[in-house]
Formats: C-alpha cells, sequence, structure tokens
C-alpha cells in the first residue's frame, strides 16, 4: 500500500477548503441565477407581453382604425402605414419583422415588429424599469443574502476550529510523542486548550494510560538488551579462548582442529548476530554514530573473518571493485549487512566463486551456489526461513542472517534487490542510496 505525506491533510486545512468550496458554490449559484433570470425575463416575459399587446392593439385596431398605438412608461408604440416612416425614430429603421435587441438602449429593451391591414406596428419595450425593480427587488436582497450566509458560514468554521483545537492540541502532542521520555510527555496533559468535552477527558485519559504501558515496555528492552549483551558476550568469549588455546595445541590431530575451528566460527557468528540484534532493539538511528567507510576496505575484513567457513570447498572469493564506493554511515551497521551477505553466499555455494561487485552507489553479492526459486526468493527474508534442496549439501545457517539484512536496510533505507536460478546462483544488491 503507498504512503502519502498526510502533514497538510489536517482538520483545520478540511475545513477551510470545505467553507473556500462552499462560497464558491454559493456565488456561482448566485451567478447563474441572476444570468438565468435576465434570460428568463427578456426571452419569454418581456417578449410574451409584446406580442400580447400586438395581438391586443390588431384586434381593437380591426374595428376602430383612429385606434392609437400604445403610449406607457414603458411602452411606447409606433404606427405607419407600409411605405411610409413619417414619426419613426431613426434607430427603429431598418429592422425587420419580430424581435430586436436594441443595442445601445437599457438592459432588456426589446423592439417587436408586427404587420396587418397595410400597416407596420413598431413596439419598443424600454427596460430601464424592470432592470431598476430587479435591482431593488432582486438582486439587493441577494447580496444581503449571500453576505448572511458568508458571515454565518465564517463564524461556523471559527466555531469549529474553537471546538477541534483539543483536539488538534492532542495530535501536535502525539507528534513530538518520545516514548523514551514519556513523562515529559504527560506532564502538561491537564492544560488543554478549548473546550474539553467526554471525548476529548477520554482521548487524554487513554493516552496517559498507554504511554506509561509503553515507558514500561521500553524500560523493560532496555534492561534485557543490556543484560543480554552482558550474559552473551562473556559464554562466548570463555568459548573462543578456549577454542584459540585448543588450536595452538601442537599435538592435535587435524580432525580435532576442525571441529575446534567449527566451533570458534559458530562464536564469531553468535557475536555478529547479538550485534545485529542489539542494533535492531535500539530505539532510533541517531544511537549509530556515522563515519566515513571505504568500502572496498570493509569488504576485505569480512571476507578475511569468513574463512573459517570455507571448510576446504573449492570456493573462492573475487572483489570487483567497479567504483571507489565510499559511505558516511554507521560502520557496523554495514559491516553487519554485507558480513551476513557473504556468510550466506560462502554458505550456500559448494564450488564455484563468490564475487563481491562494488558499483557506484550499491555493493552485489553473487555465489554460483544452489539457487532459489521464485516462491523461496519471496520467503528468504522471513525469520528462520532456509532454502532446502534436495540431494544438495551445504552448512546452514541460522536462519535469521537475510532477516537481519533486510530489517536493518529498510531501517536505513537502503534498498535489497534479489536475483537468483536454481543450480546457478544468487545475487543479493544493496543500494547505498543517499549516502
Amino acid at each position: 500500500m503507498k504512503k502519502y505525506d498526510l502533514s497538510q491533510s489536517t482538520i483545520r486545512n478540511k475545513l477551510g477548503r470545505k467553507m473556500t468550496l462552499q462560497s464558491g458554490l454559493i456565488g456561482l449559484v448566485a451567478v447563474l441565477g441572476i444570468g438565468f433570470a435576465s434570460i428568463v425575463i427578456e426571452q419569454f416575459l418581456v417578449r410574451e407581453a409584446l406580442r400580447r399587446e400586438a395581438i391586443h392593439f390588431w384586434s381593437i385596431y380591426e374595428q376602430q382604425e383612429t385606434y392609437l398605438a400604445p403610449n406607457t412608461a414603458n411602452l411606447k408604440g409606433y404606427l405607419v402605414p407600409l411605405e411610409s416612416t413619417d414619426g419613426i425614430p431613426p434607430e427603429l429603421l431598418g429592422w425587420g419583422l419580430g424581435y430586436h435587441k436594441m443595442h445601445g438602449q437599457t438592459a432588456h429593451s426589446l423592439l417587436y415588429t408586427t404587420e396587418q391591414f397595410d400597416h407596420r406596428l413598431y413596439l419598443l419595450f424600454d427596460g430601464e424599469s424592470v432592470l431598476r425593480l430587479a435591482l431593488f427587488f432582486g438582486i439587493f436582497p441577494l447580496t444581503i443574502v449571500l453576505v448572511l450566509i458568508y458571515v454565518t458560514a465564517w463564524w461556523v468554521y471559527q466555531e469549529s476550529k474553537y471546538l477541534l483545537s483539543p483536539i488538534v492540541w492532542l495530535a501536535n502532542k502525539f507528534d513530538r510523542f518520545d516514548p523514551g521520555r514519556s513523562q515529559e510527555g504527560l506532564a502538561d496533559l491537564d492544560d488543554v486548550p478549548g473546550d474539553v468535552d467526554w471525548e476529548v477527558e477520554k482521548l487524554v485519559s487513554s493516552f496517559r494510560s498507554y504511554s506509561k504501558r509503553i515507558q514500561q515496555f521500553v524500560e523493560r528492552e532496555r534492561t534485557f538488551t543490556r543484560d543480554a549483551s552482558h550474559e552473551f558476550r562473556t559464554p562466548l568469549t570463555v568459548i573462543k579462548m578456549a577454542s584459540d588455546l585448543l588450536l595452538a595445541e601442537q599435538d592435535l590431530d587435524e580432525y580435532s582442529k576442525k571441529y575446534v575451528t567449527r566451533i570458534k566460527g559458530s562464536a564469531k557468528d553468535m557475536e555478529e548476530l547479538i550485534d545485529a540484534f542489539l542494533i535492531l532493539a535500539r530505539e532510533t538511528d541517531n544511537e549509530f554514530e556515522d563515519q566515513h567507510i571505504i568500502v572496498a576496505d570493509l569488504i576485505a575484513k569480512e571476507v578475511s573473518k569468513s574463512d573459517v567457513l570455507f571448510q576446504d570447498k573449492p570456493v573462492t572469493v573475487d572483489i570487483d571493485q567497479q567504483f571507489p564506493l565510499e559511505l558516511y554511515t554507521a560502520e557496523k551497521v554495514v559491516s553487519i549487512v554485507l558480513g551476513n551477505l557473504i556468510r550466506n553466499a560462502v554458505l550456500y555455494t559448494n564450488e564455484g566463486t563468490v564475487t563481491i561487485r562494488i558499483k557506484e552507489q550499491s555493493v552485489e553479492i553473487a555465489d554460483t551456489g544452489i539457487g532459489m526459486t521464485e516462491d523461496q526468493i519471496k520467503r528468504i527474508f522471513q525469520p528462520y526461513y532456509r532454502a532446502e534442496h534436495t540431494g544438495k549439501t551445504q552448512r546452514r545457517g541460522y536462519g535469521v542472517g537475510l532477516t537481519v539484512v533486510k530489517r536493518l536496510s529498510n531501517r536505513f533505507n537502503w534498498r535489497v534487490k534479489v536475483k537468483s536460478k536454481i543450480d546457478e546462483g544468487t545475487s543479493i544488491e544493496v543500494f547505498f542510496d543517499g549516502h
């Protein structure tokens, strides 16, 4: 599932966006309403009134030829014979029959021309009074209503911000919460701003309870890490010293030396695992000291520490430095990641070559070992999983090496890419992006 940055997706921002959208929609509806009203007035009301007025005039004129054209404050009529233009204003000349929008006239001014009984009737509607009525009884009240709506919406927005201020305060508190110093985070929980209701009080009490439990978990983890580091290393040190003393014996036969060497190698492996687990148990990456690392030198050290794993197998290690890669990060972490991958490659290669390629931003470790299927590749980072192959014999690991590699890589934002084919070998590449 993709992760998105939600830092700008706050409740207050959403309320602000909703209010802005609401205001914009109200304004749009108002403009559309005014435009629609204008169309209705001109296209339907005024035209229909002119048409009815013309019908009424001709019906009377048919019976009474002396009947005069209408002449009111809003409507001016002109009746002339078809071939005559006497008494017709110049701006009305040249217009044909039907409705005509009068350019330069007041809004909604409309000319309607009809012919009957060898005469032409000009009806000119002056929209000034209609516009004035629409302004006083339509636009002004609408403006007042819009202002009231905007003021009410702004008041609701401000009240919403005030009501949500305890939630926002708690969210900021949670964001800055440090499990290692939870008592500091609990100190001012009684100073919640705004109107504190039952829900907010419940959140505060739950946060206080969970904070105390987290602090207890952290303290237990620290105690275990400290004790485990000491108690595990002590017997391992004894085992290593005893192994060195036995290997120094001149009369120790080759068979015994082989197994003492294996004991010493296993002790070294356990030390590396303890270091890895202790690193993973730490709370933050700030506990690691960044150092300047020459990757080629570090790999040479890890290869020399893996000599005990060869067990007289016809396996060689080839370091191919394609780029002088240097990193500035935690040296111990890089050592554990690359060391685990090198040892894993040697363990699962019965014969052939383990090639370590140092590239511009990555290190690739490829072997000619037993290889893996697609299903096994998907599972190799699971704890205690070890790829099994019928008829293949090689020293097995503990099933946690690649899990440690993956977890440490994820923690430091390094990418791990795996390619493998059965009976051809495996290639694992670690990309040290940003280092």
